[in-house]
């Protein structure tokens, strides 16, 4: 089925808070696109650095560029924006600091869900370093790309990261009110999953279609918001696959907790929100799924950073009864009067 040509075929959603350097390349990639009816829905959120002048500029070339604005928001609300504001049949999720690094690429993604009749179609993803462009992304190209053509279960993938590189169908998303949590992290997993189940399968291509930039991201120290917002998109996802029994998914997300989350967590091992927010999230973790998905897996799952903070405990219960120790009890107790 072609294109209603009074409806474009790929709605390219793109929030933007302080983008203004990447904006004429993320907005390039989408124009030299072969497949032209497309709208390009940028969501300016609070910049300060004349993004929203900027985007303003590029959509006085083209009637395809819409630009909206809103007060400071967070990401997660300003997709949510472009889902509202959207018109095409499907949608495409772009960072406004990454890009299409082929021009075919939304194109074979639209004749892949006309194909197979499906409301979701993917291809593979790739990691731009310095501009390199690397196909072995930051997962692995085992879960970050498709090998093939074809339909595939979501029950038979359970993967939940990569959003960035399916288009969904916008009625879809507005039917089963598929939205973004206003979460400031891990809302694209909880989003992305909740989409697959609405669709419950979705078809794939090989082709590359998602550049994603590493080089310029600084890894920097997490708040404990930030902290929270994580587990708890976490936690609604291990909740949501114990009881849909989606083992890979879980074993996914215990690992995300257990690895991803751990220094985040130490940092952050002093504040109550967060420590209770960890001990609710590990009493979650269903091991008989993790079993089913990995039979050598631990009988009992236990968080590394618990594990570490119970050796740190140990250590310093250890040393009070060192003379040093009761020396420095002796010193604080006379201190506190």
């Amino acid at each position: 089925m072609a294109a209603n040509m009074a409806r474009p075929a790929v709605s390219v959603i793109s929030p933007v808070y302080n983008k203004r350097p990447f904006l004429n390349g993320c907005v390039e990639s989408c124009l030299r696109q072969s497949l032209q009816e497309i709208e390009l829905v940028f969501v300016d959120d609070g910049s300060t650095d004349g993004s929203l002048d900027e985007l303003r500029k590029l959509a006085n070339g083209d009637s395809r560029i819409k630009v909206f604005s809103q007060e400071n928001s967070g990401a997660a609300l300003a997709r949510n924006r472009g889902i509202h504001e959207a018109t095409g049949e499907f949608v495409f999720f772009l960072d406004p600091d990454d890009y299409i690094p082929e021009t075919t690429a939304l194109q074979r993604l639209y004749e892949s869900a006309q194909r197979w009749g499906t409301s979701i179609a993917g291809g593979s993803m790739a990691i731009d370093r310095g501009g390199v462009l690397d196909r072995d992304s930051l997962h692995g190209s085992s879960l970050d790309s498709f090998e093939s053509e074809g339909v595939v279960e979501y029950r038979d993938y359970q993967y939940d990261y990569d959003y960035t590189r399916y288009i969904y169908s916008l009625d879809l998303l507005r039917d089963r009110e598929v939205n973004f949590p206003a979460l400031t992290q891990f809302e694209d997993p909880v989003f992305f999953v909740h989409a697959m189940l609405a669709a419950e399968r979705f078809s794939t291509i090989p082709d590359v279609v998602y550049a994603y930039r590493v080089a310029y991201r600084m890894e920097g120290s997490w708040s404990a918001q930030m902290v929270l917002d994580r587990i708890a998109g976490i936690q609604e996802l291990l909740d949501l696959s114990r009881n849909l029994k989606l083992d890979v998914l879980h074993a996914h997300l215990a690992g995300q907790l257990d690895g991803e989350m751990r220094s985040a967590c130490l940092d952050n091992s002093d504040n109550d929100a967060v420590l209770a927010a960890m001990c609710h999230a590990s009493a979650s973790v269903d091991v008989g799924l993790l079993k089913s998905a990995d039979p050598s897996a631990p009988d009992i799952f236990v968080l590394e950073a618990f594990k570490r903070m119970g050796k740190a405990f140990a250590v310093r219960r250890a040393l009070r009864n060192t003379p040093p120790g009761r020396l420095a009890v002796f010193l604080k107790r006379k201190i506190a009067g």
